[in-house]
């Protein structure tokens, strides 16, 4: 067993914070499943309790592996796994018929609404940097430049029903952006074959950090994936 390099915890305020993203995010997507749902009143209440159990299981499993430890035991490779179920599980929701009826029943402004949350996010994880909770790589400051999408979404969301090419385009820059993020996130961890960053990235082996995996990065990539299915189906009308 290889000993986990040592942790420093973010201030209170600061992790209070995250807790409040982290809680935007699970509202925007039962707010979305509600929405996309309107159509339906009586598959409402049913579509929101079976998000509710899938994520709920999901983020127990999760949170589960974490506190237990094995994670931290072995990064190699047992982080990468954890990582490829994470990318995993957001795909196949994206693609799952929760993913249908987003697809479905939101505009592509409301879906580029949703990846605003990235701007605080990144302003969090700047502080966190600055404290030495986390490597200056997965920040601004360093190679991490993710804050533009939360930027774009804000300036863009506004227009992006009315103008799909706006959409395309915030969607392929956050995409682009968003696997930047997974690539720094890798080679700042204190895997093998990373860069070697002091502190090395160890977010994903302590709670409630490590939930940025399943909720902020997971969400981000379920939701750029349904708006590719919306971009991709003919234009209409959505009330």
């Amino acid at each position: 067993m290889i000993p986990e390099p040592s942790f420093h915890p973010a201030s209170t305020l600061s992790v209070v914070l995250f807790s409040l993203i982290l809680s935007s995010i699970l509202f925007m997507l039962f707010f979305g499943v509600a929405r996309a749902s309107r159509h339906a009143p009586a598959l409402v209440n049913r579509r929101i309790l079976m998000t509710a159990l899938v994520t709920t299981l999901w983020l127990g499993v999760f949170t589960i592996i974490v506190k237990s430890g094995l994670i931290a035991e072995h990064p190699m490779p047992r982080l990468l796994f954890l990582l490829a179920a994470v990318n995993i599980v957001s795909i196949a929701a994206a693609l799952s018929p929760l993913g249908g009826w987003l697809a479905t029943g939101l505009t592509p402004g409301l879906l580029v609404f949703f990846h605003s949350f990235r701007l605080p996010l990144e302003i969090i994880l700047h502080h966190w940097a600055k404290e030495g909770t986390i490597p200056v790589a997965m920040t601004w400051s360093g190679s991490n430049f993710d804050i533009i999408t939360g930027v774009l979404a804000l300036l863009i969301a506004p227009f992006a029903t009315r103008h799909r090419g706006l959409a395309w385009a915030f969607n392929l820059i956050g995409f682009c952006l968003l696997l930047n993020v997974i690539r720094v996130a890798i080679l700042s961890s204190p895997l093998p074959f990373a860069w070697g960053t002091e502190p090395p990235l160890l977010l994903v082996m302590h709670l409630p950090y490590a939930l940025i995996a399943p909720i902020c990065v997971g969400g981000a990539l379920a939701a750029h994936l349904i708006l590719f299915r919306i971009l991709l189906q003919k234009p209409r009308l959505i009330d």
